[in-house]
C-alpha cells in the first residue's frame, strides 16, 4: 500500500503516464477561446434576483410617419407603448379659435395615425414642430406667449376630443439649438406661467427645457422651474456623459418627473434608466434591439456597465417571461469604440449559441476620441444568453432553408438570376438557387446590428419584402444584395433547431402561403403565430433533408475523478450521426443542462464538474439535418475532491493539460515555444499582444498551490505569471515585480488585498515559484525554499470562484508578461515544502533531453529509498551497464556499473531526500528513470 502511494504522488507531481493523444480527447475545454482585452465588463449571474427599473416607453410622431408608428409598434408590442410624442405647430395663425393650414392638417394626421394604431390606453405627450415660426408666434409679437399657450391648448383639446389622455406639454422643442426662432429662454418662461393659469393644465406636466446638448439641460431646467415645470427633459445629441446623468438625479431629487422624449439609442435609455430616467420615446422608430429592451425592461436589471469618455453603455436584464438578455449601445453622434464584456459569473451560458462559454466580447463601433459626427453609426445589439437542454445552432454559412411544415426548401424560383423573381419553396435538388450564405451584418451597418443577410449561391441576390410592405401577405422576391432594411432579417429561435425568419422592416416572419406543402408555393411574410409553415432550420448544403431521429446511443458509462467525471458510451449506427450533446444535471432525472454539443468522438471529460458531489448525464446523437435522439439511460457520478493534480501545462509546443482533467488552455495572438528549463520547451510571452486563458473552473479550490517555472526578461512593473479573478476586485495574481521592485503574490476578494512579497526575479534566469494556500494562510516558494508566508491571508480562491483564468495577463490594464513559463502545475492542495522542493529540483534544460523514457526494462526497489536502492536490468544481453545517478540539477553524484544477469544495490545513505535521475547505459540502449529518496 505505502508503494502505490509513494507512486501516486509522482504521479500527481509530474504527470507520469499522461499523454498529448489523450489530451487532445474531448473535453469541457473544448469551447474556450481566448477572449479580447475589453474596455468594460457587464459581470451578472443568472440566478439574481436583481433590481426592478419600471420605464414608461413611447413612440414618436413629431416626426410624422405612419410608418415609424407601426414599426415600433410591430416591434415593442402595442401593450408597451404606454404614451406617443404628438405635436403643436406654431406655423399657422389661429382663427376663431381653431387651427389652420399645415397645423390643422398636421395635426389632425397625428390624430388619426394615433387611433389607428395605438392601444387605447396609449397617452399623449406635446411637442413644438416649427419647421417656421408663424407671426402670432414669433419673439417679436407682444402676445406671443398668449398665443403659444392658445396653441397648445387647442391642440391638446383636439386629442382629447379624440379619446385621448395628454398628460405633458413641452412648450420650446431643442431651444438651445433652433434656428428657428421659436425664442429665449425668458419667452419659454412667460409661455409656462400662461399655461400654468389655465386650469386645463392642472393635471398635466409642463416640460422643460428640452435641449439637445445635454449640457444645457441643467440650465434650461433650473431657471425654468419657478415658473412652474414638473418635469425635466432632454436629448442626447451633444454634451458629456457626467451632465447626461446628471440631469435625470437633479430632476428626480426635485420631485419632478425625468423624461428623455428624443431617444436615438439604446445606450441613451441604458444610461437614463440608471440614473432615473422615468419616461423614454423613441425617435423615429424602435427596432428589433429597442424592442427587446423596452420588454426587458419591464424585468429586472441583472448587470451594467458604462464607458463615459467614450459615450457607450451596455447591461444584462432578465425579462418577464424569464429570458436573459444583453444590450450595448452608443451614442448616435459622440461614441468612440468600445469592447464590452459579458461575463456569466456562476455558471456557463451561451452567447447567441456560442459557447458553453462564461464570457463574450462584443466590438461596439464609434469613431475617435472627440470626434462628432464623424465615424458614429449609431451601434446597438441584443445578445440572446441561454442554457438549458436546447440550444439555438450558431448561424454562420451556406445553408439549405428547410420548412418544418412541407420538408421542401427555399428556393428562387425557376432559379432566376432576374431582380423581382419570387422566392418558393421545392424539392431540395442541390441546386446552386436552393442553397443561401447566411452570415451576420457588419457591426457598422447603421444602427442595430444583430441581423442577418441573405443571399442565394446562385445569382447572389437577397430576399427583399417589397415595396417595403408592412402589410401581412407582403410579397417576397430577390433583388441585387444591398443593405436596406427590407434585406435584412432576424433569426428568433423557437427550439429544436427551427427558426423564425423576421424582417428588420416589418418584425413580420416568413412563411410559405397558406401552409401549401405544395412545391412551387410562395413565401410572403406574415406575423408569427406559431405555426409550422413560419419555422425554418439551416442545414449544411450536403445533409440530407429529413426528420428522422438517430438511434439512441448505449451503453453509457460515468467515472468519477478527483476534479472531472469521464464519460464513455457507445456509438449511435447511422452514417449521418454528426456527433453527440452531452447533458448534465444536478438533480436525479433532471432537469438537464448542455455542457458539450456536437462531440465527434465516444468520451468526453466533464471537466467543470469541480465541486465535490453527485452529477447525472444523459447523451443524445444528432446528425447533420439536426436531428436527435432520445436520451441514454441516466448515469450519475460523484467527484472525489481528493488531492489531486488539477492542471499540468508542459508548454510541449502547445497549451494542452496533460492531467487526467484535460483543462487545456487557449492562446490569444501569436505564439512560439522556445527551449524550457523542463523536457524540451517553454511557452514564449512576447509582452506586448500574446497570453493563455484557462478554463473558467481550473481554481475553484478551497485549498491551492499554483506552481511554475519562470523566465522573466524584466520591462515594467505589474505583469503578471498569472492572474485569476473576475475583475479588479475579485483576483490572485503573482507579478514578478511591483512598482517598489518585489515579486508579489495578491489575493483580494471585495475588500482589501492580502499579501506576500519578496525580492523581485531576476531577469533572464530561470526561477522556480510556488505560491500555497489553506487553512493556515499562504506560502510563497522560490526555487523551492520558502521565501515567505503569512497566516493573515484567509482568502480562499473558492470565496470568489475566479473565472477570468490568465496567464502573462492581469485583469487591469498592465502591462502583458514578456518571458516565459514552463511546467505550469495547479494542485486542489496545499504541497508540503518537500514536495514544492521536489517540483524545483526538476529536469534542467538539455539534461535527458529526448532521453527521459522510464524505461521497463529497469526496475528498482523500494520506492521511495531510504538508505539503499536495488536495480535489476532485464533488457538484451550485455555484459556491463554504466549506472549513473545526478541530481536534477544535472550533478552527477554516483557512478557504478552493473553485470548482466545481477542485482545492482546502490547506497544512497548520504544522498540528501529528494528526486534524482538514474541513467543506465549499455550496448543496447539507454534508459533514465526517475528516482524519489525518502530518509
Amino acid at each position: 500500500m505505502k508503494k502505490e502511494i509513494v507512486l501516486l504522488i509522482l504521479v500527481m507531481l509530474f504527470g507520469i503516464g499522461s499523454s498529448k493523444l489523450f489530451a487532445q480527447s474531448a473535453s469541457g475545454s473544448d469551447n474556450l477561446v481566448a477572449q479580447p482585452i475589453a474596455d468594460r465588463t457587464v459581470r451578472f449571474d443568472v440566478t439574481e434576483e436583481g433590481e426592478s427599473l419600471p420605464i414608461i416607453w413611447g413612440l414618436d410622431l413629431a416626426w410624422l410617419s405612419e410608418a415609424n408608428i407601426r414599426r415600433g409598434v410591430a416591434f415593442m408590442g402595442s401593450d408597451i407603448v404606454d404614451v406617443v410624442r404628438s405635436s403643436f405647430m406654431p406655423t399657422n395663425p389661429i382663427v376663431n379659435g381653431a387651427l389652420t393650414g399645415d397645423a390643422l392638417t398636421n395635426t389632425n394626421l397625428r390624430i388619426s395615425i394615433i387611433n389607428e394604431w395605438l392601444d387605447e390606453h396609449t397617452q399623449v405627450v406635446l411637442n413644438s414642430d416649427h419647421p417656421s415660426i408663424g407671426a402670432d408666434f414669433d419673439p417679436s409679437n407682444a402676445n406671443q406667449a398668449a398665443n403659444w399657450a392658445e396653441l397648445i391648448d387647442i391642440t391638446r383639446a383636439m386629442h382629447v376630443d379624440a379619446g385621448r389622455t395628454v398628460i405633458t406639454v413641452s412648450p420650446f422643442n431643442e431651444p438651445d439649438y433652433s434656428t428657428t426662432g421659436q425664442g429665449t429662454i425668458d419667452d419659454f418662461y412667460d409661455i409656462v406661467e400662461v399655461l400654468k393659469q389655465n386650469p386645463n393644465f392642472d393635471n398635466i406636466r409642463i416640460s422643460g427645457g428640452n435641449t439637445l446638448n445635454c449640457d444645457e439641460a441643467a440650465y434650461w431646467y433650473n431657471y425654468l422651474d419657478p415658473a412652474g415645470l414638473t418635469e425635466g427633459n432632454t436629448h442626447q445629441l451633444a454634451g458629456i456623459f457626467d451632465n447626461y446623468a446628471s440631469f435625470f438625479e437633479t430632476v428626480r431629487a426635485n420631485g419632478d418627473h425625468a423624461t428623455g422624449d428624443e431617444l436615438h439609442n439604446i445606450m441613451e435609455a441604458m444610461v437614463g434608466v440608471e440614473y432615473g430616467m422615468q419616461t423614454g420615446i423613441w425617435w423615429g422608430t424602435a427596432e428589433y434591439v429597442r424592442g427587446e429592451f423596452c420588454k426587458a425592461s419591464g424585468g429586472t436589471r441583472l448587470g451594467y456597465a458604462e464607458h463615459r469618455d467614450y459615450w457607450t453603455s451596455a447591461a444584462v436584464y432578465r425579462t418577464p417571461d424569464d429570458k436573459i438578455q444583453g444590450f450595448i449601445g452608443s451614442s448616435e453622434r459622440q461614441a468612440v469604440t468600445t469592447d464590452y464584456r459579458f461575463l456569466s459569473k456562476e455558471r456557463d451560458v451561451y452567447y447567441d449559441g456560442h459557447g458553453p462559454q462564461r464570457e463574450y466580447v462584443v466590438e461596439l463601433p464609434g469613431g475617435e476620441v472627440g470626434s462628432y459626427q464623424n465615424g458614429q453609426t449609431n451601434a446597438e445589439t441584443v445578445v440572446n444568453i441561454t442554457w438549458g437542454d436546447d440550444i439555438q445552432p450558431v448561424i454562420d454559412g451556406r445553408y439549405v432553408i428547410v420548412n418544418k411544415n412541407s420538408g421542401k426548401v427555399m428556393e428562387v424560383a425557376s432559379g432566376s438570376t432576374s431582380d423581382g423573381a419570387n422566392v418558393t419553396q421545392n424539392t431540395y435538388s442541390g441546386a446552386a438557387y436552393q442553397q443561401w450564405d447566411v452570415t451576420p451584418v457588419s457591426n457598422r451597418i447603421g444602427g442595430g446590428f444583430s441581423y442577418f443577410q441573405i443571399k442565394d449561391a446562385n445569382g447572389g441576390k437577397s430576399p427583399d419584402v417589397v415595396n417595403w410592405s408592412l402589410d401581412n401577405g407582403g410579397n417576397i422576391a430577390m433583388y441585387g444584395a444591398a443593405f436596406g432594411e427590407n434585406q435584412q432579417w432576424y433569426l428568433e429561435y423557437v427550439g429544436d433547431g427551427w427558426f423564425y425568419i423576421r424582417s428588420r422592416h416589418s418584425s413580420l416572419g416568413l412563411e410559405v402561403y397558406n401552409s401549401l406543402p405544395f412545391a412551387g408555393a410562395n413565401i410572403q411574410q406574415n406575423k408569427t403565430y406559431g405555426g409550422d409553415n413560419q419555422k425554418w432550420r439551416f442545414l449544411p448544403v450536403d445533409a440530407e433533408v429529413e426528420f428522422v431521429a438517430p438511434s439512441v446511443p448505449t451503453d453509457l458509462a460515468a467515472v468519477a475523478k478527483a476534479e472531472s467525471v469521464e464519460l464513455s458510451w457507445t456509438a449511435s449506427p447511422e452514417d449521418d450521426v454528426n456527433g453527440y450533446h452531452i447533458y448534465r444535471s444536478e438533480t436525479q432525472g433532471g432537469p438537464y443542462n448542455t455542457i458539450a454539443r456536437n462531440v465527434e468522438g465516444v468520451s468526453y471529460v466533464d471537466n467543470t464538474a469541480t465541486e465535490s458531489k453527485t452529477y447525472y448525464y444523459v447523451v443524445r446523437a444528432v446528425d447533420y439535418s439536426l436531428n436527435r435522439s432520445e436520451y441514454t439511460s441516466e448515469v450519475s457520478a460523484t467527484t472525489t475532491g481528493e488531492n489531486a493534480l488539477v492542471a499540468h501545462y508542459d508548454f510541449e509546443s502547445d497549451t494542452y493539460d496533460s492531467s487526467e482533467n484535460l483543462n487545456n488552455g487557449a492562446t490569444y495572438g501569436s505564439f512560439s515555444y522556445a527551449a524550457g528549463k523542463v523536457d524540451d520547451e517553454a511557452v514564449v510571452f512576447d509582452g506586448s499582444e500574446n497570453f493563455v486563458q484557462l478554463p473558467a473552473t481550473v481554481a475553484h479550490q478551497q485549498e491551492i498551490t499554483i506552481a511554475t517555472w519562470v523566465y522573466w526578461n524584466g520591462g515594467q512593473a505589474w505583469q503578471r505569471i498569472f492572474d485569476f479573478g473576475n475583475g479588479t476586485d475579485e483576483y490572485m495574481f503573482l507579478t514578478p515585480t511591483t512598482n517598489t521592485g518585489k515579486l508579489r503574490f495578491a489575493i483580494k476578494n471585495g475588500g482589501d488585498e492580502q499579501i506576500l512579497d519578496v525580492t523581485k526575479l531576476s531577469n533572464q534566469v530561470w526561477t522556480h515559484v510556488a505560491v500555497t494556500i489553506d487553512a493556515s494562510g499562504a506560502k510563497m516558494y522560490v526555487d523551492g525554499v520558502l521565501a515567505k508566508e503569512s497566516a493573515a491571508i484567509t482568502i480562499s480562491p473558492l470565496d470568489f470562484k475566479p473565472v477570468l483564468n490568465y496567464l502573462g495577463r492581469s485583469q487591469y490594464s498592465d502591462p502583458l508578461f514578456n518571458g516565459m513559463l514552463d511546467d505550469f502545475k495547479i494542485y486542489n492542495y496545499a504541497l508540503s515544502a518537500s514536495e514544492v522542493s521536489t517540483l524545483a529540483s526538476t529536469l534542467t534544460n538539455g539534461l535527458f533531453k529526448s532521453e527521459y523514457n522510464d524505461g521497463k526494462n529497469l526496475s528498482l526497489y523500494p520506492v521511495p529509498a531510504v538508505d539503499n536502492v536495488v536495480l535489476n536490468y532485464s533488457g538484451e544481453y550485455s555484459p556491463v551497464s554504466y549506472v549513473n545517478v545526478y541530481n536534477m540539477n544535472g550533478k552527477l553524484m554516483l557512478s557504478e556499473t552493473m553485470e548482466y544477469g545481477s542485482n545492482l544495490t546502490l547506497n544512497v545513505a548520504d544522498l540528501a531526500s529528494g528526486l534524482y535521475m538514474i541513467k543506465l547505459t549499455n550496448e543496447n540502449e539507454t534508459i533514465t528513470k526517475k528516482m524519489l529518496v525518502k530518509h
